[in-house]
């Protein structure tokens, strides 16, 4: 019992003078639609949080990852979308050593559609697309750790994506949220029901729930600061929402009605986002 003790002591001992994790968001350009790739930095170790849409976006963050000096040990997915995952192949030939994960729905819903993202994006992205894209393997179970660090896996559950998850770092009290929260960006809203946006709102609750200190949004403008604020307002987008779909007459005037409400909000690849959201 002594022996145990002290051991348990040493270990506090240990975590007490760990330095802690620091997190850095390295921003897409607009043509990757200023999508987060969020990088967790230990000592000496990273964790990169998914990856941009373009070829040119991805070397930028090989870069990013480079200058921190820290070796890069883990990239982890977020989700299907290929905003966050089509240039992996750029980081995987820049990092070979680092394990590609994510959660096991995940794997399955990027291998079925990815022959479809290929066909639909190859000829607009030409020589900035992939050559060879890669796909994540599943995690085993629901969190891994960078320097005795847990991070949690949340989900998957209901956001732009049907299968979407966020990271928990509770030592920072930090939450890569990734497409589950936007921060004045319209929100995707092309593959829902109702009842999936009101899904939506509850996993909101959840994340309200924990407090986080530290939240990045899976798309937000340049400047915009990574904090609580994407929490409020993807809440009121998806309130918003509902109320302007039962009030407008077309998808025309839903447009309308929410670049009236939402002034701030960025779109990109000429109004992709809202457009489709609101035709569907």
């Amino acid at each position: 019992m002594i022996r145990i003790a002290l051991l348990m002591l040493c270990a506090v001992a240990a975590n007490a003078t760990a330095a802690p994790l620091t997190v850095k968001v390295v921003l897409a350009s607009e043509p990757s639609l200023n999508a987060t790739s969020t990088l967790l930095l230990g000592e000496k170790d990273a964790v990169l949080v998914d990856v941009p849409f373009t070829r040119s976006d991805g070397h930028r963050l090989v870069a990013e990852v480079l200058e921190t000096g820290r070796t890069l040990r883990t990239i982890y997915i977020s989700h299907d979308h290929p905003d966050h995952f089509l240039s992996l192949e750029v980081l995987a030939e820049a990092f070979p050593n680092a394990r590609i994960i994510t959660a096991g729905p995940v794997v399955d819903d990027i291998w079925r559609s990815l022959p479809l993202k290929i066909k639909r994006w190859g000829p607009m992205l030409g020589a900035n697309g992939p050559r060879h894209p890669v796909v994540p393997e599943a995690l085993a179970g629901n969190s891994f750790t960078l320097e005795g660090n847990e991070i949690r896996v949340l989900g998957p559950m209901q956001g732009d994506h049907v299968h979407a998850t966020a990271l928990w770092v509770p030592s920072i009290n930090a939450l890569i949220a990734g497409d589950l929260l936007f921060a004045d960006v319209h929100l995707w809203l092309g593959e829902h029901s109702p009842a999936q946006r009101t899904a939506w709102l509850g996993v909101l609750d959840q994340f309200d729930a924990l407090k986080p200190a530290i939240v990045v949004a899976g798309h937000r403008p340049p400047g915009v600061p990574d904090d609580a604020r994407s929490l409020k307002f993807t809440r009121d987008y998806l309130v918003a929402f509902e109320a302007e779909v039962k009030a407008s007459k077309n998808s025309a005037d839903l447009i309308a009605r929410l670049k009236k409400r939402f002034p701030q909000a960025h779109d990109y690849i000429d109004g992709f986002i809202l457009n489709n959201s609101a035709q569907v």
